[in-house]
């Protein structure tokens, strides 16, 4: 982790849906030219849980939240917390509003929240 201009980040799934979390994480953190997706050794943690899915109609509603951790130690650094909803019902339309509901989320509110560790580490 040599690289100063570079934040390394692992991403912890909840239990439930966790392929479409680490899927939207590693979406949402390609996005973000800063960030470096790693499995062990980060220097922050993102959390990431499936707070509300459920059925509504014909329609497919989503809860996520995401808490950001610096490492070691776990200190909280923000939440990121978000809600969408997607056409249709069933496995994929629930993993489809996990997954980019996921991606959105770190593309939005977590990325500032990187950026400003990384200036904090400067």
């Amino acid at each position: 982790m040599a690289d100063p201009s570079k934040l390394y980040v692992e991403v912890a799934p909840g239990r439930s849906h966790d392929d479409a979390l680490v899927n939207g994480a590693e979406a949402g953190l390609s996005r973000v030219p800063f960030a470096v997706l790693v499995d062990d050794r980060g220097e922050v943690e993102l959390e990431m849980d499936v707070s509300e899915l459920s059925e509504r109609g014909d329609q497919t509603v989503c809860r996520v939240k995401i808490l950001v951790l610096r490492l070691p130690g776990d200190s909280l650094l923000g939440i990121a917390e978000g809600g969408a909803r997607v056409r249709g019902t069933g496995d994929r339309a629930e993993s489809d509003c996990v997954e980019g509901l996921g991606a959105t989320l770190i593309r939005g509110k977590v990325r500032g929240l990187l950026r400003r560790e990384l200036r904090t580490r400067r």
